[in-house]
């Protein structure tokens, strides 16, 4: 079974032509994910945004999964 952690951070950066970014955690590395792992595709996500997500080891490093927009 996969480890799973919860965490929050704000987007540090995030290309949409490219569907992929960073997230600069309130702890540990920074994590990547797709715009596929955004749970709320319609209103997106732009630098700077608060968000929460699910946190996985994947074979690069972290990976976010099931991001969703703070505040």
């Amino acid at each position: 079974m996969d480890e799973i952690e919860y965490d929050r951070g704000v987007v540090r950066a995030y290309d949409t032509f490219k569907g992929f970014g960073f997230i600069r955690r309130d702890k540990g590395r920074d994590v990547f994910f797709f715009y596929d792992d955004v749970e709320d595709q319609e209103n997106g996500l732009i630098v700077g945004d608060l968000v929460g997500f699910e946190v996985k080891k994947a074979p690069k490093g972290p990976r976010a999964y099931k991001l969703v927009r703070l505040g």
